[in-house]
């Protein structure tokens, strides 16, 4: 994406609402996702500075505040084990979600059961 992008710069191809820049900037955003919570965020800075990037170029960033890919389940499970001190989640819900319901530069959520009481949750995994 580097190279690609520096090579874009001096050709200016670069212009401020170009169709370059808007290239550019999905680019930017396809490796801040790759990078992870922290650069997302940074990402998510970037989408509301009109004084950095064209109109245009924004909307790619905005992106990044409401269609973030999740990770994995089975690594979000894991951190719900290893903070809860279970061997399964089971053992504490009835009903999990298999796949997160939402997720953030942050975190996911998934919907859960209780097994005792039977009241439905939030998980947050973060």
């Amino acid at each position: 994406w580097v190279a690609k992008t520096l090579l874009s710069a001096l050709r200016g191809e670069l212009t401020s609402g170009s169709e370059g820049e808007v290239a550019a900037v999905a680019g930017l955003r396809d490796v801040l996702v790759s990078l992870g919570p922290f650069y997302i965020k940074l990402g998510q800075a970037l989408s509301i500075r009109p004084d950095i990037l064209s109109p245009q170029a924004m909307v790619q960033l905005q992106q990044l505040c409401d269609k973030v890919p999740p990770f994995e389940s089975a690594v979000a499970m894991q951190c719900v084990r290893d903070e809860l001190g279970v061997e399964d989640v089971s053992e504490l819900f009835s009903t999990i979600t298999p796949e997160p319901v939402a997720a953030a530069s942050l975190g996911q959520v998934y919907k859960a059961t209780l097994r005792e009481g039977g009241d439905e949750v939030a998980v947050k995994v973060q």
